[in-house]
């Protein structure tokens, strides 16, 4: 028997835990934490402990697929290629869309970037995680001068107060959660602002039950007493910050009164959440990317240049990532250029017949609902790279098979900007390869004559060093460690564990205070009368992995049991939830674990309507 452990990073979230892949006689037959990762220190949830199973999940594609007819048929890698080829090259470059992925490895994405603007010469690429994070992560940019976490996971529990907006991450991103927890056990005081009583809201020493789409609100209502009580730290405004007056004159209207009317909570509460931030330092705020707006980000960033909590451990604003390499995908340059679409406006462009081929590398993009299933629908060509056939991939007219994380060399760069190693541990499945791999046979199928020679992962890793400069200095020997690096890294100092200490990264090194007013989102109407708490979805991984699957059988709509008494819903019901943007038929949730009026699911809307449709 041939057994060994091979280390790695988990493939799940964008908290980015280390993991031990367990290989028996040439497979991974488990998963064993890596302990002296400072990340997770050797525990991991459910989906890193398990995420052995969807890479063995016998409904992997292993062979590249023509759609013929209407139908797939295995194909050689060759005639993959030259499928591809002859559609993209008769095709204008504006109207091709590339979607790199924040699952995949900086490399794969890298590639691909390049790919993009000098094989088939578009300037619409992005990744899907932007769909929902890419305003997120232009708040921050525009505050403090960069698109990332101000501080690190495990400094969260240094923290002395710590605010809970627009995120559950107990189980959301579980091993930064824990770390609250051990924040609270040293002392801190907990805040959390969500309309659900959620496995976060459950360990607060204040939970607020503000309504879904009002976090603009009670941030700002939080500034504007801060500012009132004179507990502003004025010393660290005056000396770097700017525009502070501006902010100040933004959130004077919200005051008590008036956020506990938007908000849906009673009038002393923001008060109190101000009184318990500023009582000690440092504070923090965490959320995520992928349930909040810029504004969000933008108002969450006032409070920590307000109170002067920023550039110390323990302190800033702290984006949580749903993706595990969602921080990496940018930083690789997968965003639009100049007249280029983002993911949103790449489907609206299809659905207008604007966009005439679309490449799709490692996301799903047909499962964000209806509307873009029908887009896709529109477009005359699609190329998916994926494991799985997925919604978009079934709509795809080539299919090539990607090597999953255990069967590739990388790196990938978590949510605190740790850039860490993903190991080969066994040999690909059947004929699928690697992204970085598949795209450079490409590239060199359709002529290109230089940029993707690349033989490993670790030459295109030299080239990603020497462009992207937080990355400089960066080599894969000094990410054989488990804490391995977190950017920036130049100029010999090899690893920044919270940003921000002696300036900004802004053009004049000041942080920027945003006048960030409220601005009211889809309201509650009699035709959509619940409004929707942003649930966890279940991906792709997820899906294919049986244990989660077993654990958690189906997406459900959670509703409050007065709500549903209303309606003559019990759990276990099944009911037609319908939005502006479509209906889709679930099953309830009934508990008095959230607000009344408020809904939660995974459905992209702000509000919907329930009818019971039959029984349990």
């Amino acid at each position: 028997m041939d057994l060994k452990y091979v280390p790695s990073t988990c493939p799940y979230c964008g908290t980015g835990c280390g993991i031990n892949l367990v290989v028996k006689d040439g497979q991974v037959t488990g998963i064993s934490p890596w302990h002296r990762n400072p990340v997770n220190e050797g525990k991991v949830c459910i989906r890193g402990n398990r995420s052995f199973e969807f890479v063995n999940n016998v409904e992997r594609i292993t062979t590249p697929l023509i759609k013929k007819d209407g139908k797939f048929v295995e194909a050689s890698w060759e005639d993959a290629y030259k499928e591809i080829a002859g559609h993209l090259k008769s095709v204008k470059g504006d109207e091709i869309g590339c979607v790199a992925s924040a699952r995949t490895c900086n490399e794969d994405n890298y590639v691909f970037k390049n790919f993009a603007q000098n094989v088939v010469k578009t300037a619409s690429i992005d990744y899907c995680g932007r769909g929902c994070n890419a305003d997120a992560v232009r708040g921050l940019a525009d505050a403090f001068g960069k698109g990332a976490m101000t501080n690190s996971i495990t400094d969260i529990s240094d923290a002395k107060a710590i605010l809970v907006i627009g995120s559950n991450p107990l189980d959301e991103n579980p091993l930064a959660g824990r770390r609250i927890i051990m924040a609270r056990k040293n002392g801190a005081k907990v805040i959390v602002a969500d309309a659900r009583t959620s496995a976060t809201a459950k360990i607060a020493d204040l939970h607020i039950a503000i309504n879904p789409g009002t976090e603009v609100a009670f941030l700002n209502g939080v500034a504007a007493a801060i500012i009132k009580a004179g507990k502003e730290n004025k010393d660290f405004i005056a000396k770097k910050t700017k525009d502070f007056e501006k902010c100040k004159a933004a959130v004077a209207p919200c005051t008590p009164e008036a956020v506990a009317k938007i908000c849906g909570i009673p009038e002393g509460i923001v008060t109190q959440a101000a009184e318990i931030f500023t009582a000690s330092s440092p504070a923090s705020v965490v959320t995520s990317a992928g349930a909040v707006s810029g504004d969000i980000l933008r108002a969450s960033a006032n409070l920590v240049l307000l109170t002067g909590n920023v550039g110390v451990a323990g302190a800033g604003v702290n984006l949580l990532r749903a993706k595990s390499n969602a921080q990496g995908a940018m930083d690789m340059g997968c965003v639009p250029a100049d007249n280029g679409h983002a993911v949103p406006a790449m489907i609206e462009a299809a659905a207008a017949g604007k966009i005439t081929a679309l490449y799709v590398m490692g996301e799903n993009i047909a499962s964000a609902g209806p509307k873009v299933a029908e887009a896709l629908d529109k477009v005359g060509f699609i190329v998916v790279q994926d494991m799985f056939m997925t919604e978009t991939a079934a709509k795809a007219h080539v299919f090539l098979p990607s090597a999953s994380f255990t069967e590739r060399d990388g790196t990938v760069t978590n949510s605190e900007r740790r850039v860490q190693r993903v190991r080969k541990a066994v040999e690909p499945i059947g004929s699928s390869r690697a992204d970085w791999q598949i795209i450079c046979e490409l590239a060199t199928a359709m002529g290109a004559d230089k940029g993707f020679a690349f033989k490993s992962a670790d030459e295109i890793f030299e080239e990603i060093v020497k462009n992207v400069p937080d990355y400089a200095g960066i080599t894969y020997a000094m990410l054989e460690k488990p804490e391995a690096i977190q950017w920036p890294a130049a100029g010999g100092v090899f690893g920044s564990a919270f940003l921000y200490a002696d300036k900004f990264a802004t053009k004049d090194g000041k942080g920027t205070f945003a006048a960030v007013g409220y601005t009211a989102g889809e309201a509650v109407s009699a035709d959509y009368p619940f409004a929707v708490a942003a649930q966890w979805p279940r991906g792709t991984l997820s899906l294919n992995t049986a244990s989660i699957v077993r654990e958690f059988p189906e997406a459900k709509v959670t509703i409050n049991k007065a709500d549903a008494q209303k309606l003559g819903i019990s759990t276990g019901n099944k009911v037609k939830v319908s939005g502006k943007d479509g209906s889709v038929t679930m099953t309830a949730n009934v508990t008095t674990g959230i607000k009344t009026g408020v809904v939660s699911l995974p459905l992209a809307a702000a509000a919907v309507k329930l009818e019971k449709t039959e029984g349990a």
